[in-house]
């Protein structure tokens, strides 16, 4: 690869690599920086052909600390709380393991201290948003948990925007993963020439077009069933839309009480929606994407969805939302359609409309690959590389 830094460059990220979104996101890193001379890898665990890797294990006495919140009824609802316990005790382990570096590439929210350290001695910091700005996430989730009368609290702790508020303000450059993302930085006040947009990686070996084996229109979600990703307003839609021999098909698990409740009142109620288990990097994609009329990514918040290139890639038109930043790669009407957070009705509209016009479905499906094309993984790492090498110029 050319254009390849020469310097030391580490990336630094409290994930297990394929495991949820950050997870592939980190995998995606690892390819990235497998494709260097001198690259690093710090994470909880993952591994590398070329990439030193780290693996930071959460040990000790806040991962007791940990497990003591968690089996206490009141306070393991508390993912806020989790969340700041397991990202201090990443961002403190990984001091140790940077001071030899050129360059430090660190996930947002769990970099705090480290920053500080190496900010000191003027090293070059990127630091890499997976979602939107911090206060614009947990203010849009506040807003969701009051709407829907959920007294537990989002994933957001008051410390854990004080951190980031640090980071960003320490950082050499912040890579956000979409332009709707970046412009939640530019709305909370972060001059626009810190911020660099890179689109994350699809695997294109692996998502590709699929055809589908039965005639059922099948709507398919593949999401975390909790408040920010909205998976409430697609069951409330395909309920209302009450389209004959239709299926509903969630590939997630809920992440809060809540979402459990809410889900299970549903399927009381509609046998048509089935909820299912699937690690789509790994099996078949008949079994995930390729049963598929449809996907929706339905999201209050959401600094890409990678869900939404996936299911492009394999050939199926998307409906999401404003406020996903995949939004960005919908074209309306040729490879799916944008709506606003929380419109039932605008999803009933689409839903029914693909449901009943079998042509305009097959016209998106054919438009869909294309879309993500330039998406594939060695195009990642050379704009990474790019990135990197920009930044120690300066």
């Amino acid at each position: 690869m050319t254009n390849v830094p020469d310097a030391l460059v580490c990336y630094a990220a409290n994930a297990v690599a394929s495991q949820g979104g950050q997870g592939e996101f980190l995998r995606q890193m690892v390819y990235g920086l497998d494709q260097f001379p001198r690259g690093r890898v710090v994470s909880r665990r993952a591994r590398g052909k070329q990439t030193e890797c780290i693996d930071l294990p959460f040990t000790g006495w806040r991962r007791a600390e940990f497990r003591g919140i968690q089996r206490v009824p009141l306070l393991r609802r508390r993912q806020d709380l989790l969340t700041l316990i397991n990202d201090v005790d990443f961002d403190l382990r990984l001091k140790a393991h940077v001071s030899d570096v050129q360059l430090l590439d660190g996930v947002m929210g769990q970099c705090s201290e480290t920053f500080e350290f190496l900010g000191c001695r003027r090293v070059p910091l990127v630091l890499t948003a997976l979602n939107t700005h911090i206060d614009h996430l947990g203010n849009a989730l506040t807003e969701e948990y009051r709407r829907l009368r959920i007294r537990s609290r989002c994933f957001v702790h008051p410390q854990m925007r004080q951190r980031v508020r640090r980071e960003i303000e320490r950082a050499s450059c912040i890579r956000a993963v979409s332009e709707p993302a970046r412009q939640s930085f530019i709305g909370q006040g972060v001059k626009p020439e810190k911020i660099q947009v890179l689109l994350p990686a699809v695997d294109l070996d692996h998502f590709r077009p699929v055809s589908k084996k039965d005639n059922t229109f099948r709507v398919l979600a593949v999401l975390t069933i909790d408040p920010r990703k909205g998976a409430y307003y697609l069951l409330q839609a395909f309920e209302k839309a009450a389209i004959p021999g239709s299926e509903l098909v969630i590939i997630g698990a809920t992440g809060d009480h809540w979402s459990k409740q809410m889900l299970h009142q549903f399927l009381a109620r509609q046998k048509n929606i089935r909820v299912q288990s699937a690690d789509v990097f790994r099996q078949p994609l008949e079994e995930t994407y390729g049963q598929a009329s449809v996907l929706v990514h339905p999201a209050i918040e959401d600094g890409f969805g990678l869900a939404v290139a996936q299911a492009l890639a394999c050939g199926k038109p998307v409906i999401t939302t404003r406020q996903t930043g995949a939004s960005q790669l919908i074209a309306e009407g040729q490879n799916g359609y944008v709506l606003e957070c929380r419109d039932v009705d605008g999803l009933v509209e689409r839903l029914r409309l693909l449901a009943r016009d079998e042509s305009l479905l097959a016209r998106l499906s054919a438009c869909a690959p294309k879309t993500v094309a330039h998406l594939g993984y060695p195009a990642f790492a050379q704009n990474v590389a790019q990135l990197y090498r920009r930044i120690l110029s300066n």
